[in-house]
């Protein structure tokens, strides 16, 4: 404590601001038995930010104490700080500023000196015998401010840490690095009040567990090692690292032999601690390029494409690689040149040269791709791998060849192998009135026995109708048969069409990427925007969503009303497993005070709330998202659809009758949202959680539906009455695009394509990409004007030209200036630009959430009750009760980050 005859000039403040230093500049003794640590001199902000207190000095007492060890942890003194070391210094502020030392900062110049052979044997010696696995998980560090390249060189244990562990276990520890290094290393992030607490509760537990010597170091033994898989690490001479178990913080870690252990040994001896615990790995790796540099990020968990599974054992070898401008968005005008030489001659990251493989559709949009590097001991390379994808000759134009190379990268489930008698292909359907239209465009038929087989290999509780695939240079839909098209007792799995053939390939495995399921349908301002050109009422709208805000504002104070709210939106309906934690966890213990819970909770409210500000999502209960398949049965109408919805949160199935109304993502002209006759057909009652479409009338009523097919597409459907308008527009003609983009691509018909090609249709296609700007300009215009103004039309015809630009290589007219918006509805948050106050329906949904608070502290003290998990309380459940306290204590701590 402070000596009470003292008086402490309320006005004196420090401000203190820890950072971590460009290198290391020297050694000294810390505790009695000649232990060594570095000196870290002002430098670099601790994990790329500031992290600085500014103290108070009339505050409390306690902060004295605070103070002088954040300075005895940080050796910013020249010994050990005490409380009574600084009560002379903070009696006035002349006194203070007396004392004030002026410190020499070592240059870096001067360290690279001192350091010249430790630099040179790093370089020559040291790095260029790392694997490339290694080089990218260090580059990933370096990338993010965790460590330098300077601490790389003086670390002397590194390569016996690195040489304990598996390339795997070393990514997994990375992610953990990258994880809990802001908690390793105080950042300003925390309040200072918070800070202070842990602090105190740090000193307590360091009462129990600290060394007996002379020094104020506390050391801790490290656990034995252990990989992410569990198995135990040869850790013979491991025991130089120590570290603080019941907090741990990189301060605590002190080598005990003559090696220097630097920031990434004491890192990884952390990370590997993490991972002992949590037994996490991660497959994919990926960077992101910008103008200066080269962000590393992963690997990372993803699901699987039929390349990746095939060429399992060469995962390593796979790049994910994304072009970014510097404040991580898509402007993309410094980087063209880069990237068309990086796309032709290649990437070297780490001593590994990866060259381009391909890139979907989707991946184009995000301006990334897929690199591969070959082995020097493996005859797989790009061209191989391509070769093995299929035969892409014949394929023009070159966008078009580009779109079916990226197809083969499409996320799936392993179905099974098919022979070539287990598959037929049938014809497609036409217009009776214009042969080019297709009733079945993208669509077959599977056999429901096989159908059956395929749901009990990916573990569906139930048999779907339909399955989009990828077969064989085939993809769409596969719909069960209803017309005996496939008897029960045939060989036949499937029977595809013509229009589904993308090119030739020798790989007969079924792959699925998603079955037929209910989805639930919410609206977006596109959507409603098309809403009111069909003059429904803003009522109707403020309306959904202040039911919406009830739902989310009761989560809070009811249980019961928490659980239904989780299952509306998504809870068992394609929604992801904290959802359905979540829901199991609320009707298990029927409360929700629980800390962690609170958390998710509050965390899902906040998401539903930004997506209802930014784009108006919201929840329509009668609607739903599906699949469109097509009437083999021929019994429907042009203008009839049939939909029969089965929810497995309510386990009930019902036929939909009446109007309904029916629209695709993305949707911008007056015509793409359209209202049809839902109605019962006893031959169609086969069929669940699909849309089906007749095979009558001029045209395909999907291609009246923002230019739908049935390869895939999801089509919004709603049969609210508050939402049923009377009459359609005139359906905009997308076909009339398809022949002109034929038409213009005809002269390459005789035109042969290179992997070089595809290349430059990337870069063209970044140059061009204004789909983005085409929306937002249709959005402002149409806020003020309407959907039907004449800029509006223009612009929804480009859009559609310039959403069709990566299969058809055919680029939408350049936008003028004529077409821009003068400014932007306030909705748009568009800070950089001109903006105006909207009083359309968009304007007043979007100012009723801006001004929507929750109260996040509302439930916030902890339950009363002694122990409310009886129902977990076993016999003999007192041996464990003082282990299950002490990881309760450190979940407790967790809860706080």
């Amino acid at each position: 404590m402070i000596s009470s005859k003292k008086s402490i000039d309320p006005s004196v403040y420090i401000l203190c601001e820890v950072r971590r230093p460009p290198c290391i500049s020297s050694v000294r003794k810390v505790r009695a038995d000649g232990s060594e640590n570095e000196i870290r001199l002002p430098g670099s902000t601790l994990i790329g930010r500031t992290n600085a207190w500014l103290l108070n000095i009339g505050s409390d007492p306690k902060i004295y104490q605070t103070f002088a060890n954040l300075l005895d942890r940080y050796h910013l003194c020249a010994k050990h700080c005490q409380i009574s070391d600084m009560v002379p210094l903070l009696t006035s502020v002349h006194q203070h500023a007396q004392c004030l030392i002026h410190i020499d900062l070592l240059l870096l110049k001067e360290w690279h000196e001192k350091n010249r052979l430790a630099i040179e044997q790093f370089f020559c010696q040291r790095w260029p015998f790392f694997p490339f696995e290694t080089k990218f998980e260090i580059m990933k560090l370096i990338s993010k401010h965790i460590i330098t390249v300077n601490d790389l060189i003086l670390d002397e244990r590194l390569e016996f840490i690195l040489g304990q562990i598996s390339s795997s276990t070393l990514a997994a520890c990375v992610d953990k690095i990258i994880e809990f290094a802001p908690r390793w290393q105080p950042t300003s992030e925390k309040t200072n009040d918070e800070d202070w607490n842990d602090d105190e509760e740090e000193e307590e537990d360091d009462k129990e567990g600290t060394v007996n010597d002379e020094s104020t170091i506390r050391t801790y033994m490290l656990p034995p090692l252990y990989s992410a898989t569990g198995k135990p690490l040869n850790n013979a001479g491991s025991t130089s690292v120590t570290i603080n178990l019941s907090r741990i913080k990189l301060k605590d870690m002190y080598p005990t032999s003559n090696d220097h252990i630097g920031s990434l040994s004491r890192l990884l001896c952390l990370g590997l601690f993490e991972l002992r615990r949590k037994h996490q790995l991660n497959q994919i790796t990926s960077v992101f390029i910008t103008p200066s540099t080269i962000h590393y990020e992963g690997p990372h968990c993803e699901e699987a494409c039929a390349v990746t599974r095939h060429f399992s054992e060469l995962q390593d070898c796979f790049l994910r690689v994304s072009f970014r401008d510097e404040d991580v968005n898509n402007s993309m005008d410094i980087l063209y040149k880069h990237i068309q030489s990086l796309m032709t001659d290649g990437l070297n990251i780490c001593g590994r040269k990866y060259k381009i493989l391909a890139f979907s559709t989707s991946q184009l949009r995000e301006h990334s791709c897929w690199m591969f590097h070959q082995r020097h001991t493996s005859n797989i390379s790009c061209e191989s791998i391509r070769e093995w994808m299929g035969d892409f000759q014949n394929i023009r134009p070159v966008a078009k060849m580009a779109a079916r190379l990226g197809q083969s990268f499409s996320t799936t489930i392993k179905g099974k192998e098919l022979s070539k008698e287990s598959y037929i292909e049938i014809d497609d359907v036409t217009s009776l009135i214009d042969s080019k239209a297709l009733y079945t465009d993208g669509i077959g038929i599977i056999a429901s026995w096989f159908a059956d087989e395929l749901s009990k290999q990916m573990n569906l509780d139930s048999t779907p109708s339909a399955f989009q695939i990828r077969f064989a240079g085939y993809k769409g839909m596969v719909c069960i048969s209803l017309e005996d098209k496939i008897a029960n007792d045939s060989k036949i799995r499937v029977a595809l069409r013509p229009s589904m053939k993308k090119f030739d390939s020798d790989n007969c495995s079924i792959d699925i990427v998603r079955p037929s399921n209910f989805l639930l349908s919410y609206l977006n301002r596109q959507i409603i925007l098309l809403l009111s050109s069909h003059h429904i009422p803003n009522s109707v709208f403020h309306h959904f969503q202040d039911e919406m805000l009830d739902k989310l504002m009761s989560m809070n104070t009811n249980v019961e009303r928490a659980i239904e709210t989780l299952w509306k939106f998504n809870g068992n309906m394609g929604g992801n497993g904290t959802h359905k934690m979540m829901i199991e966890y609320l009707s298990r213990f029927q409360f929700n005070t629980e800390r962690f819970v609170q958390q998710l909770l509050f965390r899902f409210q906040a998401f539903q709330l930004k997506q209802l500000r930014t784009k108006a999502r919201i929840l329509i209960e009668n609607g739903c998202v599906l699949f469109g398949v097509a009437d083999e049965s021929r019994t429907l109408k042009h203008g009839q659809v049939f939909i029969q919805i089965y929810r497995s949160d309510t386990d009930e199935t019902k036929i939909i009758q009446g109007p309904v109304i029916v629209t695709r993502n993305p949707c911008l002209h007056p015509g793409d949202i359209r209202r049809y006759e839902a109605v019962d057909n006893l031959r169609l009652h086969k069929l669940k959680n699909v849309i089906v479409f007749p095979m009558d009338g001029p045209r395909s009523m999907t291609a009246e539906l923002a230019g739908g097919d049935l390869d895939g597409d999801i089509f919004w459907i709603t049969w609210d009455s508050r939402l049923i308008f009377t009459g359609n527009y005139e359906a905009f003609c997308y076909s009339d695009q398809t022949r002109q983009a034929n038409e213009l691509n005809a002269n390459t018909a005789k035109q042969s394509y290179t992997i070089a090609d595809v290349c430059r249709f990337f870069v063209e296609y970044l140059k061009a990409d204004n789909l983005g700007i085409i929306a937002n300009w249709h959005l402002a215009l149409a806020d003020l004007h309407g959907v039907e103004y004449e800029k509006c039309i223009r612009l929804a015809a480009m859009h559609s030209i310039a959403v069709d630009f990566v299969k058809t290589g055919h680029r939408p007219p350049s936008l003028t200036k004529d077409l821009q918006p003068k400014t932007y509805p306030h909705f748009m948050e568009k800070k950089s630009k001109p903006d105006h106050l909207s009083t359309s329906v968009l304007g007043q949904l979007y100012d009723e959430v801006k001004n929507f608070k929750i109260n996040y502290n509302q439930n916030k003290n902890p339950n009363k009750k002694p122990f409310p998990y009886r129902r977990l309380v076993i016999n003999g459940y007192l041996s464990y009760v003082a282990d299950a306290r002490m990881l309760k204590e450190e979940y407790e701590r967790e809860c706080e980050y």
